[in-house]
Order: C-alpha cells, then structure tokens, then sequence
C-alpha cells in the first residue's frame, strides 16, 4: 500500500473524529476498519482548532477521501447529482485537453532531424503506343 493512503487514513480517521455521531454511522463499517487496519503507525496527525478546516495541512489523498465521504454518505441527494454532473464535466474536458495537447505535440512544431530525405520523382507511366513508337524508331536506328 502506498505510504501517501497509509499516512492519509490516519488523517482522515483524526478528523472523522469531529464528525457528528448520527453522520459518521453513515459510513460503511468494512471502511472504517480497513481505514484503522491501513493506517500508518509511526505517522502522527492532530487537528489544529485554531485554524480554519480549510487551512489545516492535509495530504491531497485526504481531501480526495473525505470529498468522497461526503459524496456517498452525507451529502443530499441534490447535492450529490451536482457533485456528479460537475465530476463528469471536469473528466470530459481533461479529456479534451488531453487529445488537444496530444495533437499540438504530435503536428505542431515537428522538427526534422537528420539528412533530409531524398526525392523519388514520379515519372508517368507512358501509353501503349509511345512504348510501340519508340520500339519502331530503336529497330530503325540500329538498322542504320
């Protein structure tokens, strides 16, 4: 398991700690164990009061499991659909961007290195009778 979850688990279990009673039961018990089962040992975290939730120092993997938390278990069902439609439009427009920046890479300022290549010029196949015409005028010249 990435150390990045393990450590993330011990901040999320120290924070599932000022979650009311009646929202924390919201979460499925196998969670919560493999969430104390996972967590690091040695990694120490605590909830600083006095500041903001939203300036404490949290690993990203954390903000991703409690905006998950909230998602699935205590969100309304309103704010869940908004939740959801706003997730597939940021995954359809980094899909977008990925195609975009792919083709910009790809076509635009493509630099050839090396010799450059040579040119194989094309010639017209010629007709049936050019080919018979200069066959008669060989067999006139060799005649000579």
């Amino acid at each position: 398991m990435s150390n990045n979850y393990s450590k993330s688990y011990v901040e999320v279990l120290e924070i599932l700690k000022y979650i009311p009673k009646e929202d924390l039961e919201k979460v499925p018990k196998d969670i919560m164990y493999t969430l104390k089962k996972c967590a690091a040992k040695e990694y120490i975290f605590k909830i600083n009061k006095s500041v903001p939730f939203e300036e404490q120092n949290l690993m990203k993997e954390t903000k991703a499991i409690l905006a998950n938390f909230f998602r699935d278990y205590w969100a309304t069902d309103f704010q869940r659909e908004q939740i959801l439609i706003k997730e597939k439009q940021d995954e359809y427009e980094l899909e977008n961007n990925k195609i975009k920046i792919n083709y910009d890479k790809v076509f635009k300022n493509k630099k050839i290195e090396g010799k450059p290549k040579t040119e194989i010029a094309v010639t017209p196949e010629k007709k049936w009778y050019d080919k018979f015409l200069n066959y008669i005028k060989k067999i006139f010249k060799f005649n000579k």
